[in-house]
C-alpha cells in the first residue's frame, strides 16, 4: 500500500515538473523587449515595436497580462512597451495593428483580474481604440472603479456610436458611473442626451447635480435655459456647491456661439436686468462680455452706457472690452462721449483711448489738462505718456505753470517718455517762466535727456533767487557735460 501511495506522489511531482518546464513560446521573444525598454532612442523603440507586433493577438495578449499588482513586482519596464505599442499602433497607416491589438486587449481585459492593471489597460485605448472597443468597455460604464477611464476612452472615439453607448448606459448608471457619464456627455455636447441631463439637475447629490447643470451648459440647448436660469435664481445668483450661477453664465457664453445669438442675448439680458447689487458685479460683466462678444463693433452705444454706471467694477470692465474692438470710427464716439461725461468716466476714457493708442486722446487730453477736476487733470497726464506723442509737449508745459507738486512729478515724467528730440527745446524755452518747484523738475529732465545745447539756459538759473533752484541748475550743468 505504501509503494502505491509513493509511486502516485512521484508521478504527480514529474507531472508538476514536466508543466513547470514547459514555457510559453512568447516569453522569450517579451523578455528580449522588456530588456531594451525604455527605448535609448527612436531606432531601438521602433525596433522593438516591431517585436511586439510580431508577437500576434496571443502573444500580445500574453504580455498585456503580465502586469503584477501593486507590491507584487515592478511594472515599468511593461508599462513602457504597452504604452509605446498603443502609441505605435495609432498610428493612421497602421489600421490592420489597431484591429489585432483591440482583440489583445479584449482578451487580456478578460483575463485580467488586478483592477490597476484593468485601468490601465483601458487607458491605452484612448490612443488607438475606434468602434470596435466599444463593446469591450460597455460593461466597464457601470463598475464604478472602472467607468472614469472607459469613459474618457469613448470621449476620445468621437463617434455616434461611443456617444451612443455612453448615453444608453446613463439609464442604468449610478454614483461615480453616473457623474461621469453626464460629464462626458456634456463634453461631447450631445444634444440628444439634453433629457437624461436634466432630470439629473434635481439630483439630491450636489456633485451629480453640479455636473448635470454644467453638462447642460457645454451642450448649451436653448431648450435648457429655464432649468438653469431658475436653478441660478434659486441661488440669488450666488455662488454655491452646485455651481449654478456659474453654468448659467457658461450656458449663455456657449449659447452665443450659436445660431441666431438673439436666445444668448436674451438672456445676458435678463441678468443684467436681475442682478442689481454690487456683489453681484461679476455676474452681470460676465453677461455684459457675452453681449460684447455677439455684436463685436456695434456693442459701442451698449458700453458707453455701461460706462456711466455707478457700479465703478462693472463701468470699468465695459471700457476694458471696448479696447477690444477700438477702431477710428468707434473712437469718435467715446471722445465725444468723455467730453460729456462726469468726472471718472472722462478720466477713465482718456485712459481707456490713450492705451488703444488712438489720436482722438490727443484732442482730449490737451483739453482735459485744464479740467477743475484733478482725477481728469492726471488722467491727461497719464495718458500723455502713455501715447508718447510731441504734440502734447506745449500742452502740458503750460499746464505745469498751474498745476500742484504731484501733477507737476507726473508732467516731468510724461516728459521724459515722449520720444522726441524736441522735447529738450521745449524744456529749455519752458524753464524761464516756470514756477520754482517746476524748474528744478524740467532741470531734471534736461539732465536725464544730457542736453548739453542747451546750456545758456541752464546757465540763466544759476543765479536764481531760490536757492533750490540754483542748486538744481547747478547739478544739471554737471549732468550735461558728462
Amino acid at each position: 500500500m505504501k509503494t502505491k501511495i509513493l509511486f502516485v506522489i512521484l508521478l504527480l511531482s514529474c507531472v508538476t515538473l514536466s508543466a513547470q518546464q514547459k514555457q510559453s513560446p512568447y516569453a522569450a521573444k517579451i523578455s528580449r523587449v522588456l530588456k531594451r525598454m525604455p527605448a535609448n532612442n527612436q531606432l531601438q523603440l521602433d525596433s522593438c515595436m516591431q517585436q511586439i507586433t510580431a508577437l500576434g493577438v496571443n502573444g500580445l495578449t500574453e504580455m498585456a497580462c503580465m502586469l503584477r499588482p501593486p507590491g507584487k513586482g515592478d511594472n515599468t519596464a511593461l508599462q513602457y512597451a504597452l504604452n509605446g505599442y498603443a502609441n505605435y499602433v495609432a498610428a493612421a497607416t497602421r489600421d490592420s495593428l489597431r484591429s489585432k491589438a483591440i482583440k489583445a486587449w479584449g482578451k487580456a481585459l478578460k483575463l485580467t483580474t488586478d483592477a490597476s492593471a484593468k485601468i490601465f489597460l483601458i487607458e491605452q485605448l484612448q490612443f488607438f481604440g475606434d468602434n470596435t472597443a466599444i463593446p469591450l468597455l460597455k460593461p466597464c460604464l457601470l463598475q464604478p472603479r472602472y467607468a472614469d477611464p472607459a469613459v474618457r476612452v469613448l470621449s476620445q472615439i468621437k463617434t455616434s456610436a461611443s456617444l451612443i453607448a455612453m448615453e444608453l448606459a446613463l439609464d442604468k448608471a449610478k454614483g461615480n458611473s453616473e457623474i461621469a457619464l453626464v460629464k462626458a456627455l456634456g463634453d461631447r455636447r450631445y444634444i440628444a442626451a439634453e433629457g437624461a441631463v436634466t432630470l439629473r439637475t434635481s439630483s439630491p447629490d450636489p456633485v451629480l447635480k453640479r455636473t448635470a447643470l454644467f453638462a447642460l451648459a457645454d451642450i448649451a440647448s436653448e431648450d435648457s435655459e429655464p432649468v438653469l436660469f431658475a436653478a441660478a435664481e434659486k441661488v440669488n445668483f450666488a455662488y454655491d456647491s452646485t455651481g449654478a450661477t456659474a453654468a448659467y453664465l457658461l450656458f449663455i457664453d456657449h449659447l452665443g456661439h450659436n445660431w441666431p445669438t438673439a436666445p444668448a442675448q436674451a438672456a445676458a439680458n435678463k441678468v443684467l436686468r436681475q442682478c442689481k447689487g454690487d456683489s453681484l458685479s461679476h455676474v452681470r460683466i460676465a453677461a455684459l462680455k457675452t453681449i460684447v462678444d455677439i455684436m463685436g463693433d456695434n456693442a459701442t452705444n451698449t458700453l458707453t452706457l455701461a460706462a456711466d454706471n455707478k457700479d465703478l467694477q462693472y463701468a470699468a470692465a465695459a471700457l476694458a472690452m471696448a479696447g477690444r474692438f477700438m477702431n477710428a470710427a468707434n473712437a469718435d464716439i467715446w471722445l465725444q462721449k468723455g467730453e460729456r461725461s462726469q468726472p471718472a468716466t472722462k478720466a477713465a476714457v482718456i485712459t481707456m483711448l490713450a492705451a488703444t493708442k488712438q489720436r482722438v486722446a490727443i484732442s482730449l487730453c490737451t483739453k482735459a489738462l485744464k479740467d477743475s477736476d484733478a482725477r481728469v487733470r492726471m488722467a491727461a497726464i497719464e495718458a500723455s505718456a502713455q501715447m508718447q506723442s510731441p504734440e502734447m509737449l506745449s500742452p502740458l508745459l503750460v499746464a505745469m505753470k498751474t498745476a500742484d507738486s504731484t501733477e507737476v512729478k507726473a508732467i516731468g515724467n510724461s516728459l521724459l517718455s515722449i520720444r522726441s528730440r524736441d522735447v529738450s527745446g521745449y524744456v529749455a524755452v519752458a524753464l524761464q517762466h516756470a514756477p520754482p518747484f517746476a524748474q528744478i523738475t524740467l532741470l531734471h529732465v534736461l539732465a536725464y535727456k544730457k542736453a548739453a545745447d542747451k546750456e545758456r539756459f541752464i546757465r540763466l538759473l544759476l543765479d536764481n533767487e531760490n536757492p533750490d533752484v540754483a542748486a538744481a541748475a547747478k547739478t544739471t550743468l554737471e549732468a550735461v557735460k558728462e
